[in-house]
Formats: structure tokens, C-alpha cells, sequence
């Protein structure tokens, strides 16, 4: 397996956590109230798989390694994805700042949760299509089988703070079983990060 592999393999279980929020959203739409575990699952997943597990692995190895073949930090698609993966927090911050109050039946935080909950999965369902249909093509050409072998390795020690090496997986079955609650397709959920092509 390859180091892009190990991300878009990552990126899948991500997109289907997006399709559940999806329909939690919609559904808290309807009754007027959240349901407390997809949310609070959710926003877990987003900050602690999601940004410290997967997009440190991009910020801290994959990025540097393509900086160091040559492309820029600065500007172009590492940029971009550095700038949108800001973003997704500040959407987390907010989703978190207000989900208590929204699940107690506040109805302005009910609707801020929604709202950011649903930006941040657009955001994110549109990174994604672009890291999997242009920059890890990038990487596969640029980056030496070499080399990647040598980012997979990393990754096995890329463990968060708090976190082990099984906590991947746990979040990874927390995935699985929501969408079994909200009835998800994880694998129309994942097609969704395919959609981006370049020209």
C-alpha cells in the first residue's frame, strides 16, 4: 500500500461520516431537535480522526515531502489544501461551541449546528475530491516508491496525543456503525471524493 493509499483509504471512512451528518442534519431539520449520539459522534470523529489523525499525516509528512521535490507551500494545490483544512476547524469550533445548547433545545444553536455542520461537509466532500483526483496523482508521479514506503512508515507513528495505534480503527467501527443507523452506503458515500478531475 502506498502512502496516497493509505490517505484516500482514510478519506473514505471520512466522506462516509459526511453522509451521516448529512442525514442527521436533515433529519434534525425535520424534528426540530439533534440527535445527540450521530452529533456528538460526529464532531469527535471530525477533530480527533478526521484533523489529528488524517491531516497531520498530510501537514507534518505527505506535504513536506512534495515541498521538498519542489512544489510550493506557498501557492497551488498544497496551499489550498493547508487554507481548506483551516476552515474545517473553525467549522469544528463552531459546530462544538454551540452543540450542547443545540441538543438542550436551543433553537438559534440548533440551527447554527446545522448550518456549520453541513458547510464543513461541503467543504470537506470537495477537499477531498480534489486531494484524491489531483494532488495524490501528483504525488504518486512526483514521489519515489522509495519515499512513499518511507511516509506509510511514518504514518505508523503518526499517533496524536491521547490517542494509540488501535484508535484508528476504533473510530474507523464508530463510522461503520452509524451508518448502519442512518442506513449509509459507504461505498456511494466514498464515490462522492471521486468527483474532481482536472481541465
Amino acid at each position: 500500500m502506498s502512502a496516497t493509499t493509505v490517505l484516500r483509504r482514510e478519506h473514505a471512512h471520512i466522506l462516509s461520516m459526511i453522509a451521516c451528518l448529512r442525514a442527521a442534519c436533515a433529519e434534525a431539520g425535520k424534528a426540530g431537535r439533534l440527535d445527540a449520539e450521530t452529533f456528538r459522534t460526529g464532531i469527535d470523529f471530525i477533530r480527533g480522526y478526521a484533523d489529528a489523525w488524517h491531516h497531520a499525516k498530510e501537514e507534518v509528512h505527505l506535504f513536506p515531502a512534495l515541498v521538498a521535490e519542489g512544489m510550493s507551500s506557498e501557492s497551488g494545490p498544497i496551499a489550498v489544501m493547508l487554507h481548506e483544512h483551516g476552515t474545517g476547524r473553525n467549522y469544528a469550533k463552531r459546530i462544538a461551541s454551540q452543540l450542547d445548547d443545540a441538543i438542550s433545545g436551543d433553537d438559534a444553536a440548533l440551527s447554527a449546528v446545522i448550518h456549520n455542520t453541513l458547510a464543513y461537509a461541503d467543504l470537506l466532500t470537495g477537499h477531498i475530491s480534489k486531494e484524491n483526483g489531483v494532488l495524490f496523482n501528483m504525488a504518486d508521479q512526483i514521489l519515489t516508491p522509495e519515499t512513499q514506503a518511507a511516509l506509510e512508515r511514518e504514518y505508523e507513528k503518526a499517533i496524536p496525543p491521547g490517542a494509540d495505534a488501535n484508535t484508528g480503527a476504533r473510530y474507523e467501527e464508530a463510522v461503520a456503525a452509524l451508518c448502519r443507523k442512518w442506513d449509509i452506503d459507504p461505498q456511494a458515500a466514498a464515490a462522492l471524493g471521486t468527483s474532481f478531475t482536472c481541465g
